[in-house]
């Protein structure tokens, strides 16, 4: 999707080592991962979550962890504001505040997965 913003070596991945590193919604490993859904009323932002859970891979400071929680919120918000068309609009309202909530979530709770296997 060319609305998203991510880094160049995102961009640059394999199909392979791209399963390796992201995982859609969620902390790999965790239970309740299972159960976030990568779509937000029937809006698929998977890939949003995948630039995500690349960045955190490849962040190793507090800054970076912030700044990949900001870029999903903004990412979250253009495919949001893509959504064309009469469900798009009437969901448009919803799903920004759903977006807020993963940010949020991410934000307040998201630093263990970030620093999981890291040194510092």
């Amino acid at each position: 999707m060319d609305l998203l913003e991510s880094s160049w070596h995102y961009k640059q991945l394999t199909p392979e080592l791209k399963a390796q590193i992201c995982n859609g919604a969620g902390a790999a490993g965790q239970w309740i991962s299972s159960f976030i859904p990568n779509t937000m009323y029937g809006l698929d932002v998977e890939e949003v979550f995948n630039i995500h859970d690349f960045d955190y891979h490849v962040g190793l400071t507090l800054e970076d962890k912030n700044n990949a929680d900001r870029r999903m919120l903004r990412n979250m918000f253009a495919v949001i504001n893509a959504e064309t068309g009469f469900f798009g609009k009437a969901l448009g309202f919803l799903r920004r505040r759903r977006a807020l909530k993963y940010y949020e979530a991410v934000h307040l709770h998201g630093g263990e997965a970030f620093f999981k296997g890291k040194n510092g």
